[in-house]
């Protein structure tokens, strides 16, 4: 009996060695396809568990997203609109800036800068980024196969010469434009007398154009650096001016001061409740400060105090200043690429069907020179000021690109000079005259003026007399503008761009045309022949009539 129980014993323990997994698996999992079944179920039901929770993450983040956007818009509109509070109490609402007879600065940003937060426009920036590119390598290559050259300085600065004396005069221009604070200042504290003061203004604005006329046709060479003069002279007479006329109009008592225009009257605008930019005198210190933030600020149009940004952005100083100088040399690449050649086979054989040729070959050229320009000064120089200055106001331009007729380009294509004009000669010639002068005589005289800053800057800057600028600007601008009714519909903005194609080409071709037949006419021969009035008669009409 007691073998018996051992060997049952033995048996038993033989079975329990057996492993404890294998024998729960074959009790649980009896077949092995069921089992990887089940296991599959598992991962899928856990992926898509995991998938639904990243999606409604995603659905969390996006609503918080647009939460924080529409938060952060709310913020800075109610932030914007208390600091335009700050610069003025009286402007409290849209009435009262009606009530305003002069412009009032407040936040705006310029046109491209909010276009190109969007992507689409964005994308066109980097074409016109690609595209100069690849024209730079194109004549770098071309120029390293005909010259063994890479980068032609020596065209380049043909037209930046002198740089050392340019920055002579125009280091004397900014002294002779620190006298007008001296002398508004004299003025005020000794009561000198309006005629008097008026005067010696007028002189110190004459004498001081008519230096820089002179000093940049006897010593500056290069059309870039006698553009920079001509244009910094201008500029600082406009600035001159402004800065005297609100010193004088608004400090001192006078018949002009409340003087209310028609067109503001019509809005219900009266001496009692209209609304005049705060102006006063202070020391000489404070108002050499006031008028240097004045001189450096993208505005023509003169106030003591300007609405500032809390600060500037530094990334975005040195990305505008880049974009300007890229501009330039962009302007240097199309006039090596396209312009130069034609012209010089104009030059040697230019007869009428040869002008069209080329005429045709320079227009898109020139009119994407007309582009650069608006992006390089308008925008980019502009902006880069602002910012530096933290300057609030900068709708130096509207969409000009989307005019039917040329009154609209005229008024959208620069906002700062177009607001000089309009309210320091346009209203200010119904000002002066107590609204006896009509609506046309004052367009006639603001057009004139316009026309007349141009031709002097182009004259002067190209070293000779040739009006095709003013002949633009009075006889086609003017005619459009007076027949602007008739082109009401959105396809005369084709029109405009043919006749802007038109316009740009003919006004490039007909200047390098007549700058190189100076080259290559003999003076002596003109001087001769036409003795005194050499200077007005064009050399491209030696190259028509070969003598």
């Amino acid at each position: 009996m007691r073998k018996k129980q051992q060997l049952i014993t033995m048996e038993k323990e033989n079975d329990s060695s057996l492993p404890t997994t294998a024998i729960a698996s074959q009790k649980k999992f009896p077949n092995k396809e069921l089992e990887n079944d089940l296991l599959e179920y598992k991962a899928k039901m856990i992926n898509h568990i995991e998938n639904r929770i990243l999606q409604s993450q995603k659905k969390l983040e996006d609503s918080i997203r647009e939460e924080m956007e529409q938060f952060e818009q709310q913020i800075s509109k109610t932030i914007h609109d208390l600091r335009d509070d700050q610069y003025d109490h009286k402007v409290s609402s849209i009435n009262h800036e009606e009530k305003q007879m002069e412009k009032v600065f407040r936040y705006k940003p310029s046109l491209l800068s909010e276009m190109m937060k969007q992507s689409d426009y964005k994308t066109l920036y980097h074409m016109m980024m690609a595209s100069m590119f690849i024209l730079m390598g194109n004549l770098w290559i071309q120029d390293y196969l005909e010259r063994g050259i890479i980068f032609d300085m020596d065209t380049f600065f043909w037209c930046f010469q002198t740089p050392l004396l340019v920055a002579e005069i125009w280091f004397a221009l900014v002294l002779s434009s620190y006298f007008t604070v001296y002398w508004v200042i004299h003025c005020y504290q000794n009561k000198i007398k309006p005629f008097t003061a008026i005067l010696v203004f007028s002189l110190q604005q004459v004498i001081s154009i008519m230096a820089a006329c002179y000093m940049t046709t006897a010593w500056v060479n290069g059309f870039g650096s006698r553009m920079i003069v001509m244009c910094e002279a201008v500029r600082m007479m406009m600035k001159n001016y402004s800065y005297a006329r609100n010193k004088m109009l608004y400090c001192t008592e006078n018949k002009y001061k409340y003087f209310i225009l028609q067109s503001f009257g019509n809005k219900g605008i009266t001496k009692q409740n209209a609304l005049l930019p705060d102006i006063n005198i202070q020391s000489l210190t404070y108002e050499l400060k006031r008028y240097t933030y004045f001189f450096l600020a993208p505005t023509l149009l003169y106030r003591d105090y300007y609405v500032k940004a809390p600060n500037y952005s530094r990334k975005k100083v040195i990305i505008e200043f880049a974009n300007f100088f890229l501009c330039i040399y962009y302007g240097f690449i199309l006039f090596r690429s396209f312009c130069k050649e034609p012209i010089l086979q104009l030059r040697e054989n230019l007869t009428l069907m040869n002008f069209i040729v080329t005429l045709y070959k320079l227009m898109m050229p020139s009119t994407f020179s007309l582009v650069l320009v608006f992006f390089g000064l308008l925008h980019s120089w502009f902006n880069g000021w602002a910012e530096l200055l933290r300057f609030p106001d900068r709708t130096f331009y509207h969409d000009w690109w989307t005019a039917s007729e040329f009154g609209q380009y005229y008024r959208k294509w620069n906002v700062i000079v177009h607001e000089f004009l309009y309210y320091y000669v346009y209203l200010d010639s119904e000002k002066l005259s107590q609204g006896k002068r009509s609506r046309l005589f004052r367009q006639l005289i603001t057009f004139g003026c316009s026309a007349v800053i141009h031709e002097i800057i182009l004259t002067f800057a190209l070293g000779f007399f040739y009006p095709i600028c003013f002949l633009l600007f009075t006889g086609p601008g003017i005619l459009f503008i007076q027949a602007k009714g008739i082109f009401k519909q959105g396809w005369f903005n084709i029109l405009f761009w043919v006749l802007m194609y038109i316009g740009t080409s003919v006004m490039i071709t007909l200047y390098l045309t007549e700058y190189y037949a100076r080259i290559l006419i003999n003076e002596s021969l003109v001087e001769q022949r036409w003795g005194i009035i050499q200077y007005l008669i064009p050399r491209t009409f030696y190259l028509i009539t070969g003598n």
